[in-house]
């Protein structure tokens, strides 16, 4: 586990501080959490993980950044999470605990939720789904086992206390702000959008120097492509002048931003559509063509789980289908005069 360590903070906008929360998994080195100041209490956005505090559950992170923004954990009147991917939300439980803040999550989080109280059957359900399309034997486990690798992080889980559905509002020492719903990245994210200054915290829906994967799990949307698509062509009508993400440093412009999002992931589509209009392929082997070599581990299950995210739009819409070969792994083709 990386070590406690206070988080570097910044006033980023007035009454807005975002907190550098630890995290030294996978490569990712920090996440964003937000507090918006009120009067008496704070919003918190995003809480980050436990990271291994030997006297206790890894919030001295948090609240050492909280007290740098004026507030006590005590004063944390509500916890909104972005989407219940646990970089954002491992100590939520924790933070609800010992504030009593009320916990807002889009409804569809829960399907998130649900993979963290049974991972193993979410982890069977991932191999299951890895096997299906053309990945076998120990590559097959390494792939599907990431999410236990993540679960140590999260002392408990947390359940919301107000389930959202988009458009709830609140108001912060007079900025009011209101919740978008962006699925995609996953079913049940969402934004803040403070319409008055145009400042939009967005989660992993738009970050500054990658585009977020969108990963098809079963079970989950069956075509969470025209979903990121359509999320970033509303977020890019807002015209958001300041943007806040997930992962990285805050930066403007923010419909410039979901457009060249949009345009990289229109490429991927039809790079996706070209290789399977060559060659009937699984898709382990579509992943290779299309990211130019073969990855390992969680990063292989990231990349197969797009690629199904690509196929899913074009199947939805039906332009291409799926046949099992005779190894048992499906393979791709497309639907005559379907594109």
């Amino acid at each position: 586990m990386p070590a406690d360590r206070a988080a570097p903070v910044s006033e980023v906008t007035p009454g807005v501080f975002r907190l550098e929360l630890p995290l030294g998994i996978h490569g990712i080195p920090s996440v964003n959490g937000y507090v918006i100041a009120g009067a008496h209490s704070a919003t918190l956005v995003d809480c980050g993980i436990w990271t291994g505090a030997a006297d206790g559950p890894g919030t001295r992170a948090l609240e050492d950044g909280l007290a740098a923004c004026g507030f006590s954990l005590a004063q944390v009147g509500r916890l909104v999470i972005t989407h219940a991917h646990i970089d954002h939300y491992g100590i939520a439980g924790e933070v609800a605990r010992r504030s009593g803040a009320d916990v807002w999550m889009h409804r569809l989080a829960n399907l998130d939720i649900t993979k963290y109280r049974d991972p193993d059957a979410a982890v069977d359900r991932r191999e299951q789904m890895l096997a299906d399309h053309g990945m076998y034997g120990a590559e097959l486990e390494s792939a599907s086992a990431g999410l236990r690798d993540w679960m140590p992080v999260m002392p408990s889980i947390a359940e919301p206390t107000t389930w959202l559905a988009g458009g709830e509002r609140f108001e912060a020492d007079g900025r009011g702000w209101e919740v978008i719903h962006t699925p995609g990245h996953s079913p049940g994210h969402v934004c803040l959008w403070s319409a008055a200054d145009r400042i939009l915290l967005s989660g992993d829906h738009l970050l500054p120097a990658i585009t977020s994967p969108v990963t098809f799990e079963r079970g989950f949307e069956r075509d969470p492509m025209s979903s990121y698509l359509d999320s970033l062509q509303r977020v890019a009508a807002l015209a958001p002048a300041l943007v806040l993400p997930g992962h990285g440093d805050p930066f403007p412009d923010g419909a410039r931003r979901a457009a060249a999002v949009e345009r990289t992931k229109r490429r991927r589509l039809d790079q996706v559509w070209h290789i399977v209009e060559a060659e009937a392929l699984p898709v382990t082997e579509i992943a290779v063509r299309l990211f130019g070599r073969r990855l390992s581990g969680s990063a292989q299950h990231f990349a197969m789980a797009e690629v199904l995210a690509f196929l899913a739009y074009y199947d939805v819409r039906g332009q291409a289908h799926r046949l099992r070969g005779p190894d048992g792994a499906f393979r791709w083709y497309p639907v005559r005069g379907g594109r």
